[in-house]
């Protein structure tokens, strides 16, 4: 089935279910299009009010580019079950190069909400600035769940990365994604900071 498309009630039923999917990849791309949908409610609030005219155009820029990473981070809900089948899949037919193209596949899944997770970072970063400060809190929600996302994500790229019979690929993206987690640390907590800034 399309859990993108079912209920949030019947999708976290499956989640809690006896089942492996969906899992915890999965799960990552659901939290990271909440995180998403609270910056567009800033967004929303922010763009037509007379005192925020000055950052109109780039907050309608921001909320454009959200608006399809929301729904990039939908399409990993069903994108992350989908390569875990792959990989059971392939697990079963005991082929090494079978087995390696569909961990391959799903460690760039998870690589994607990493990356989705880092970009939309940015944007919260430059909300917390510049924002309507009534919003303020939903833009810290946001990065929560944001890092949240992203954190989940890493887990999904490692255990992929450590089935892999080619090293040279693994620790090429082991050190990629090693670069990435500490820009998202450091977006993460500069974002974090002017939220609780801006709170006053």
């Amino acid at each position: 089935m399309r859990y993108s498309e079912a209920s949030i009630a019947r999708y976290i039923d499956h989640l809690a279910a006896r089942k492996p999917a969906p899992g915890g990849g999965s799960a990552a791309g659901l939290v990271g299009a909440a995180g998403t949908a609270l910056l567009e409610m800033v967004c929303n609030f922010t763009i037509g009010n007379d005192k925020y005219k000055n950052v109109e155009e780039t907050v309608k820029k921001y909320l454009f580019d959200l608006t399809k990473t929301r729904e990039n981070f939908i399409a990993l809900v069903d994108d992350d079950v989908l390569a875990y089948s792959k990989i059971r899949d392939a697990f079963r037919t005991k082929d090494k190069k079978n087995i390696d193209k569909a961990l391959k596949d799903g460690y760039y899944a998870s690589d994607r909400a990493c990356r989705l997770s880092k970009s939309t970072m940015e944007i919260a970063l430059s909300l917390a600035e510049k924002g309507n400060p009534n919003l303020i809190t939903d833009v810290g929600c946001g990065a929560e769940l944001l890092r949240a996302a992203f954190n989940s994500a890493v887990f999904n790229c490692e255990i992929n990365l450590k089935g892999l019979e080619g090293r040279v690929f693994a620790d090429k993206e082991r050190m990629n994604l090693n670069i990435l987690k500490k820009k998202m640390d450091a977006l993460y907590c500069k974002t974090i900071d002017k939220t609780w800034g801006r709170m006053g």
